[in-house]
This record gives C-alpha cells, sequence and structure tokens, in this order.
C-alpha cells in the first residue's frame, strides 16, 4: 500500500491493511510533520505506509534506495513518533513495498514509552531555550569545515572563519561578518564555526541562534521580567556568539539596543563575535551608527556565488555523502544551469535522488533535463518563490517558516494567501511547483490566489492593497 497525493491531504488518505495501523501511522505522520520541513516531508514520506503484524511494525517505503535513505536518516525520529502515538511494538523495521528484505532497528516496548513520556515531561519544564550548547541541538551535524566546498567564490570567507573557529577570540577577526546573497554558505560556516570549537573544545560555550530568534527571545524577555537572568546570562557565558542574518534587526530600535549592549560586553571581555547578513551591514537600513562603528572594527567579508568548477564539486561532495554515483554529464549540466544559489543546487540533487528512488532507474542525462528543465529554466529568475515569501513574511511580521507551517491561524494564513498570489503573479512557476514551496497541493493556491485577488478587487480593503503594492514595489527593483 502507497499513500499518493499532496502534502495537504497525505494523511486522510494514508491507505494501510488494519484500521489500528491507519490511525497509528496518521498519528505518526502528524508528528514528523512538525519536526521535519515541508519539502523534506513531501519528498520521504509521501509514498509511505504503516503494516502491523503482531508486534512488528513495518514501515513501507516505494523502493531499497528509499528504505536504506529512510533508516539511515529517520529511523530514530520515526520511532519517537511511535512512542508519541502510545502504541507498543516489539519490533520495527523498514521495508520497500516490492521488496522481501527489510531491516529490525531494534525493540520498542510499553517501558520505553513510559520513559519516553517522563522525558517529554520534564523537559518541558526544566529546559532552558538559552542553553544551546546541550547536546548541540542548535547545530546541524552536516555542517562542518569539511563539508564545506571551497572555491575562489568564498576562499576568504572559509579561511577567516577557521581562523575563528581555532582561536576564538585571540584574532584580528572580531567581529567576523559574513555576508552575502542567499543559499551561498554563510550559515553553513557559521554552524561550521560552532560545530568545530564544541568538537576540538577551542571553547567551552557556542550559543548559535537567527535573528528572528534573538528578537522573539527579547520580547519574552520585555513581557516576562522574571526571565531577564537565563536572558543575560547566556550571553554573558558565551566564548563564542553566532548569530544569523543580522539584516533583520532592521527598524527594530529595541532589539538593536539590546544587541548593542551584549556586543560590547562581549567584545570588552575578548569574547568571539561571528554575523551573517544578505547585505554589507553598513548598508543596511535603519541600523545604529554605534552598531554598525562597531561592525567596522572587525572583519567585513563576502560570500560570491561560485563559480562552475565549485558548483560541480559541491555536487560532487553532495552525492558521494550520499552514496550516490551521478554521471559526469547531469553534474555539468546541473551545474551549468543554476549559477546563483547552492542551495537550489543540492535541492535538484535531492528532487533527483527522490525520483530515482520512487521509480527505481538511475540518474541520466535525459531524466535530469526531463525532471528538472522547467525549474532550472527558471533558476535565473531574478524574483522567485523564496524571495516572495521572504518579501511576504517580513512585510506581516511573521517567519518565512511559519508561511509553510501547519499553522492555520488568521496571522498566518493571510501573508501565505498573499505569498502565493504574488508567486503566481511574478513568477512562471506552476501551481503544483508554488505549492510545493508552501507544501500545499495546486488546489490549495487556486483557492488563495482567488481569496486575495477577490479582496483586492474591493476598495475597502485598504490596509491589504498597500500591503500587496509595497511587496511588489519591491518586486520590481528584484526584476
Amino acid at each position: 500500500p502507497i499513500i499518493g497525493g499532496s502534502v495537504d491531504n497525505l494523511l486522510a488518505n494514508a491507505v494501510t491493511s488494519e484500521l489500528s495501523s491507519t490511525s497509528t501511522w496518521q498519528t505518526c505522520l502528524s508528528y514528523l510533520q512538525e519536526k521535519v520541513d515541508p519539502v523534506c516531508f513531501a519528498t520521504w514520506f509521501r509514498a509511505t505506509s504503516l503494516a502491523v503484524d503482531g508486534g512488528l511494525a513495518r514501515v513501507q517505503v516505494p523502493s531499497g534506495f528509499a528504505a536504506d535513505f529512510i533508516e539511515q536518516n529517520f529511523a530514530g525520529l520515526i520511532r519517537e513518533a511511535l512512542v508519541e502515538s502510545a502504541v507498543s511494538f516489539e519490533t520495527v523495521s523498514f521495508e520497500p513495498v516490492t521488496g522481501k528484505d527489510w531491516r529490525v532497528i531494534g525493540p520498542l516496548v510499553a517501558e520505553e514509552i513510559t520513559e519516553a513520556q517522563s522525558r517529554k515531561t520534564a523537559q518541558a519544564v526544566t529546559v532552558d531555550k538559552g542553553n544551546f550548547n546541550k547536546d548541540r541541538q542548535n547545530f546541524n551535524p552536516n555542517y562542518t569545515f569539511d563539508s564545506f566546498v571551497v572555491g575562489d567564490s568564498n576562499s576568504l570567507a572559509h579561511a577567516a572563519a577557521r581562523a575563528v573557529a581555532d582561536a576564538p577570540g585571540k584574532n584580528r577577526f572580531n567581529p567576523l561578518i559574513i555576508y552575502g546573497g542567499t543559499g551561498l554558505g554563510k550559515t553553513h560556516l557559521l554552524q561550521a564555526i560552532g560545530n568545530f570549537a564544541l568538537t576540538e573544545n577551542t571553547a567551552d560555550s557556542v550559543v548559535y541562534m537567527t535573528s528572528e530568534e534573538f528578537t522573539n527571545q527579547y520580547i519574552d524577555f520585555v513581557v516576562n521580567k522574571k526571565d531577564s537572568v537565563s536572558f543575560y546570562k547566556k550571553f554573558n557565558d558565551a566564548d563564542i556568539l553566532l548569530i544569523d542574518d543580522i539584516q533583520f534587526f532592521s527598524k527594530k530600535p529595541g532589539v538593536q539596543t539590546q544587541f548593542s549592549h551584549i556586543f560590547d560586553r562581549l567584545l570588552m571581555k575578548n569574547k568571539q563575535i561571528v554575523l551573517s547578513s544578505d547585505r554589507l551591514p553598513e548598508n543596511i537600513p535603519d541600523m545604529m551608527e554605534h552598531i554598525i562603528n562597531r561592525f567596522k572594527g572587525g572583519m567585513n567579508t563576502d560570500i560570491q556565488p561560485p563559480d562552475l568548477e565549485t558548483r560541480m564539486a559541491i555536487l560532487r561532495k553532495k552525492a558521494e555523502s550520499d552514496e550516490l554515483h551521478l554521471p559526469d554529464e547531469v553534474v555539468q549540466y546541473i551545474a551549468g544551469q543554476i549559477t546563483t544559489n547552492v542551495r537550489v543546487l543540492e535541492g535538484m540533487l535531492v528532487k533527483l535522488i527522490a525520483s530515482s528512488s520512487f521509480t527505481d532507474t538511475g540518474i541520466t542525462l535525459e531524466i535530469a533535463q526531463e525532471l528538472c528543465g522547467g525549474a532550472l529554466n527558471n533558476s535565473g529568475e531574478r524574483v522567485t518563490v523564496k524571495l516572495i515569501m521572504q518579501l511576504t513574511a517580513e512585510a506581516y511580521g511573521v517567519s518565512v517558516n511559519q508561511l509553510s507551517a501547519r499553522s492555520r491561524k488568521k496571522e498566518v494564513v493571510l501573508p501565505r494567501s498573499v505569498a502565493m498570489y504574488l508567486s503566481k503573479k511574478w513568477t512562471k512557476q506552476s501551481l503544483n511547483s508554488i505549492g510545493f514551496e508552501f507544501g500545499r497541493d495546486h488546489s490549495t493556491v487556486v483557492s488563495a490566489v482567488k481569496k486575495i485577488e477577490t479582496e483586492l478587487a474591493d476598495e475597502a480593503q485598504t490596509e491589504l492593497r498597500g500591503k500587496v503594492a509595497a511587496i511588489e514595489e519591491q518586486l520590481k527593483d528584484k526584476a
């Protein structure tokens, strides 16, 4: 049995041999959907189901490759999901639907459920969200210096990041600010610094957060004054402070003031500060002059889009890490089409891997051209769905992740619909492609577009018309 359809109707369409299996897997999928991003969820869990045979739970997938990949990358998460469903299985396995072999990953018994639920309750009471070093929960283990492909476009940024990780606070690069366009590796380098420092013990305490997380914690501090001690302490104890996307501090004077105080205290104590931005910091609008002057006292280095050789090296390294044979002609084709964004480059590879696993065929140039041709041809567009999502999220004061999450709150539904409407109007992407970016199907996009078109035609909707017009002005500058 295979589940089909979009992410929106995935849970409702689960088809399994037993009602208990259906109910259990629906609960598990709901849990998994909260833990992984929409693209990952749609790629790897779109065609899965659950079969129960006595005390054995079989997670069924469409191919041996998918079974291997899911087992290697999501086995622990699926076990957590089964625990959360409060159903006890003696063993759990991953089974290709058409295959005979499947692997058992160990016992899952009632005692484990009790222990996990107790642990979850304890964590809800005691976990300090600012303690980012605990279990490295805020660091991606795949973002290391070894996995970062160095080329002419990023060699200086890589060298500076490595120097900072080797001797935090004891170099001339403080603060170190890495800036450049979306998807070029800024987050990778910040995370690599943290992973290296913790692994090699060059720092005892490393704090990594996005500017959005910093802002949200500052708001919590303002609303709940009792949390002031923990808010300051996590920064005061940091040997390295890593903050991603500082451009989002723009037009937030209260947040900037708080950040400035923390920034100055850490510099006075020779603690290392590393920041990333999508532009040269002095070009960030409405940023305090004091902060800009501090930024100029360290090192500002940019990351440019990678050249062809670097893009090919990135694809080969990614394929190698996934133990995948990628023909040279496929590597050259994809690298020749996608020229500005490493994230899109890797995303295309994931799409090819997923298609290959679902159809049980090899990756050839013809398949790459057929499967990715439309998206590759649009990759040179300056106005993309991702850009529209980012600008819309900024305009409405929500995060990009919220636009593709399952939330149905009014403050999220409206900007999501606006972003879908603008994506339909400003890009050449199909309705299916747009829906995929938001974790929805094409019918949801159609509904959202019609809703916004109707409301924009209503002269009473002045606020909505103003928001959309403001976003479109920004898009005109990018086009």
